[in-house]
């Protein structure tokens, strides 16, 4: 008869990721109920301000001068100011949500690390865990070897993070000829990969990392397929040890 193994570190992952979509389902939300709010006529505040205007002739007047305010957006045209209040709101939003996320997701892939140490009597020597960690002992010693990783949503995490949405240098690395650090390969795989797969991710021409309404649901997609697969491994390999008892 087989046995039935249930590990507390296990079903938390399991168990976080309808929490992670709730949160993107919760944040287009919010980001859908902004972008409605902003097209009503009381969004855009119209201001005026004394300015002066200098002739050829060296005379001076002075007028007053239009201006448009929403939320932090400022500036003379009401059009462009509500278009760019509307991709700060969407931009900002989905990025809030995609770090809290992804940070959800590490604190149970470490949880999942630290079991996977205990059960194959590995050291994982390191004070600060990551998700990198976790996969790197399923391939080396819970036969994860054909499980897809998640590095690409890592570096777009790191994006988000520590470069405000910026990928630095990524157009010039991409048509870089010398000879590439590890860091700059890593950053050149993770964005072609999130586009090829459909995850709601362009680049602009100032390297701008933007994500649309695909995103989030694509990344929580992503997490549950790896934690299933992981526990897949985990449950193979517990099987395993029981077996040889």
């Amino acid at each position: 008869m087989a046995k039935f193994f249930f590990n507390a570190k296990l079903w938390g992952a399991t168990a976080s990721i309808p929490v992670m979509k709730m949160l993107a389902e919760q944040a287009e939300a919010n980001i859908s109920r902004a972008l409605s709010d902003v097209d009503k006529p009381e969004a855009i505040e119209p201001g005026e301000f004394p300015d002066e205007k200098h002739h050829e002739d060296g005379r001076i007047t002075t007028f007053q001068r239009t201006y448009y305010t929403c939320g932090s957006c400022v500036g003379y045209d009401e059009n462009e100011v509500k278009s760019e209040y509307k991709h700060l709101i969407a931009q900002l939003t989905r990025r809030s949500a995609f770090l809290t996320i992804f940070g959800l997701f590490e604190h149970r892939m470490v949880d999942c690390l630290e079991l996977m140490d205990d059960l194959s009597g590995k050291v994982t020597n390191k004070i600060h865990k990551t998700v990198e960690d976790c996969h790197k002992r399923l391939k080396e010693n819970f036969g994860g070897g054909n499980i897809k990783d998640i590095d690409h949503l890592s570096v777009i995490r790191n994006i988000m993070a520590h470069s405000d949405g910026i990928a630095d240098n990524y157009k010039m690395l991409s048509c870089k000829q010398t000879k590439k650090t590890d860091s700059e390969k890593r950053l050149l795989r993770a964005i072609p990969r999130a586009i090829a797969e459909n995850a709601g991710v362009s680049i602009t021409i100032f390297n701008n990392v933007l994500m649309d309404e695909r995103f989030l649901l694509y990344v929580v997609d992503e997490f549950e397929r790896y934690v299933d697969e992981l526990n897949t491994a985990i449950l193979t390999y517990q099987t395993k040890i029981s077996e040889n008892l």
